[in-house]
């Protein structure tokens, strides 16, 4: 069973690790952020976390919730610590204007590592019909 947690979490990070790659390679056309009152919301980097978390879920199982979480939890403190050192940019003031994104992101992680092992018994149930 570890072994899978093991696997769910670098098959997660990986992805998480590909998502990164296309948006920062295809800047403007793939990743358009939708402008909230609250700060920007990076579409593709949503969509992102709900893909990697449901794949990490569906390899790790259902265990795999709370690490999801933990996981995009680290992602978002060194993102925040890091946007914080720039020389007019403050922890706090970083934080406000990434809240939706940080909140979204905990969501469909906690959603994504819910859906995969959903996903998995339903195909290997219908695999298994056939």
């Amino acid at each position: 069973m570890k072994n899978r947690i093991l696997w769910g979490c670098v098959a997660a990070l990986g992805l998480l690790t590909l998502f990164a790659l296309l948006t920062f390679v295809f800047h403007t056309r793939l990743n358009q952020a939708l402008m909230t009152p609250l700060g920007e919301l990076p579409l593709l980097d949503l969509f992102g976390v709900l893909v990697a978390m449901t794949v990490g879920g569906a390899i790790a199982g259902p265990r795999f919730r709370w690490i999801a979480v933990a996981l995009i939890s680290a992602v978002w403190l060194l993102s925040v610590f890091v946007l914080s050192r720039a020389p007019n940019l403050s922890m706090v003031g970083v934080v406000k204007y990434n809240l939706l994104a940080i909140v979204l992101n905990l969501v469909l992680a906690w959603g994504g590592a819910i859906l995969g092992p959903q996903l998995l018994a339903r195909y290997r149930a219908r695999r298994a019909a056939h």
